[in-house]
């Protein structure tokens, strides 16, 4: 559910900027608010979780969540929606934070392939699952269930939780860095700030910009001195984690590309009903069930590295697809790039999870999961804003004034904004794939000597 509730609102963003009165680009910041929270407090609650127990922190994160997703569902006016979404991330935060680490304290090592391949499956289907899923809800409901159909659901998971969950193990208590949570969040309150002023202020977004950058560093300093820091930096000195972060990193940004655009263009280019989009956005979900547990097991059986090359070449591929989306020979083309899109997402991504989880002593590895989870939602929001700013700044350059809203532009803008925003993914794509082989290179260097 809160992967999902990160994609769920990419389809109904037309439906809600009509229904509250607002611009596409502003009604984005529904997306924005949900995983900037999520960035903001991620190394927080893994933190909590490793000091008051993880499962208990998952739990209380999962009701936090289910609050957070009826007030989103019963706003009227986009402040109230985006006080719903913040609820929300905080909820889904605690849950990320500690899910990777608990299935790697679960699970012995030589199944932590085939573990996180199963896992892999609902992180595929929510992220990609989300707006296939709001597509078939709009088609016969108002906006609003797309958040309120976690209600139900989520009801009978905290039961389930309550019940077959382990009980939680929290360690003797060593406190809380209060003084890095502080910055990391200031850091991220002046990121989703710029996001709502790109386009809009130059001085202002500079000057946010700035300041992000001031407390960032502010953070590193701070985390550096504190005997309890959100997020140990040496971690970063272990190589097979720093490469397997920065290049998932990497795909995040450009994931989120497809997850915008991708409902736009079935619903204003070929004019498709929100159900028979959903329903197009729903073949990614159903072919990673099948990649994810395949993934899984290539992963424990063979090279990760190379796997993740592969995987990275067939996203990449899709990417040089997305390229010639012109509204013909559809929904056949659309399909198939979806699909296998779908397949090299599970065989890069889960390699990378179990390098990501297996490079770090079990003592670091609720901030291991953590700080993957936070890299996951950071490119996330920065594919969010990236994809945003560079499709309408090239809709504002072809018409000739300021576009904020892809309703009413022609086709032809419309393809030609699309193609410039899915190359600079393909950029993105093709130098995580550069950092992927000089790392297998490296590597055998290292193994020769």
């Amino acid at each position: 559910m809160v992967i999902v509730d990160g994609s769920i609102v990419a389809i109904a963003i037309p439906q809600i900027s009509q229904s509250l009165n607002t611009a596409t680009g502003a009604t984005t910041l529904i997306i924005s608010v949900y995983l900037i929270t999520i960035c903001a407090t991620l190394l927080l609650f893994g933190q909590f979780g490793d000091q008051y127990g993880r499962v208990r922190i998952f739990e209380i994160g999962t009701f936090i969540f289910l609050l957070g997703s009826f007030v989103a569902g019963v706003g009227q006016v986009l402040e109230l929606v985006l006080v719903g979404r913040f609820v929300q991330g905080i909820g889904a935060s605690m849950t990320m934070a500690n899910s990777y680490a608990i299935v790697t304290d679960t699970f012995p090592a030589k199944q932590l392939g085939s573990a996180f391949g199963v896992e892999s499956i609902f992180i595929s289907l929510g992220a990609l699952a989300g707006p296939g899923l709001g597509g078939i809800i709009l088609g016969s409901l108002p906006w609003g269930y797309i958040f309120w159909i976690n209600l139900p659901i989520g009801i009978i998971c905290l039961g389930i939780e309550l019940v077959a969950f382990p009980k939680s193990k929290p360690q003797k208590a060593k406190g809380i860095d209060w003084h890095g949570a502080t910055l990391l969040a200031l850091a991220a309150s002046c990121l989703y700030l710029l996001t709502m002023q790109l386009n809009v202020h130059v001085v202002v977004t500079v000057l946010l910009f700035l300041l992000m950058i001031l407390f960032s560093w502010q953070f590193v300093r701070m985390e550096k001195r504190a005997t309890q820091p959100l997020l140990n930096l040496t971690i970063f000195r272990n190589a097979m984690f720093r490469k397997s972060i920065v290049v998932a990193f990497l795909s995040f940004i450009v994931s989120y590309f497809f997850t915008i655009l991708a409902p736009l263009y079935l619903q204003l280019i070929l004019n498709y009903s929100t159900q028979f989009s959903g329903v197009l956005l729903m073949v990614a979900p159903v072919v990673s069930m099948i990649a994810s547990p395949a993934a899984g097991y290539i992963s424990d059986h063979y090279n990760q590295h190379i796997e993740m090359a592969v995987g990275m070449l067939i996203l990449i591929g899709v990417q040089v697809g997305l390229l010639f989306l012109t509204g013909k020979l559809e929904p056949w083309y659309f399909i198939v790039l979806s699909a296998v899109m779908a397949a090299g997402t599970a065989v890069f991504g889960t390699p990378n999870s179990v390098l990501v989880m297996q490079s770090v002593p079990a003592k670091l590895r609720g901030m291991a999961g953590s700080t993957n989870s936070l890299v996951r939602e950071f490119g996330l929001v920065l594919g969010t804003t990236l994809s945003t700013v560079i499709f309408y700044r090239v809709l504002s350059l072809l018409n000739h004034r300021e576009i904020d809203t892809a309703i009413g532009v022609s086709k032809q803008t419309f393809l030609l904004a699309q193609r410039w925003t899915y190359a600079a993914g393909l950029l993105l794509l093709c130098g995580a794939l550069f950092y992927i082989i000089y790392a297998i290179r490296k590597d055998r260097k290292h193994v020769r000597k």
